[in-house]
Parts: structure tokens; sequence; C-alpha cells
């Protein structure tokens, strides 16, 4: 996933869609529930696009607290 999302803006293109969602949420769930596992490192095109996501009131503000 990483490797086909490359340089590009979101999952599908040019423009945000359900699959940047889907993919931001599993992503959300592992830095919630596994935060000992470091895919930022090894992932960077992913951590550039969760950051994107985070970035998103409507994205943010679903994040658990705690």
């Amino acid at each position: 996933m990483s490797g086909e999302l490359g340089d590009g803006n979101w999952c599908m293109g040019t423009h945000f869609s359900l699959a940047d969602v889907a993919v931001g949420c599993a992503l959300g769930y592992l830095v919630f529930r596994f935060p000992e596992i470091a895919w930022q490192e090894k992932h960077p095109n992913l951590a550039r696009l969760y950051g994107k996501l985070m970035s998103r009131p409507a994205f943010a503000d679903t994040m658990p607290q705690g």
C-alpha cells in the first residue's frame, strides 16, 4: 500500500475518497491499540497520508481519547 501510494496525495489519486477513510481508520487503530508497532518509520508514505488525514477536523475528532 505504501509503495502504491508513492508521492500521491490520496489513495485513489488527486481526490479524497472513501479509500482514504478506510486506510486512515486502520492506521488509527494501529496507533491507538498497538503504539509499539513503528509502522510510520517503515512506511513513510502511509505516515504522510495519516498525518494529512489527522489534520482534517472531522477525522481527528473521531480519535479516541485516553
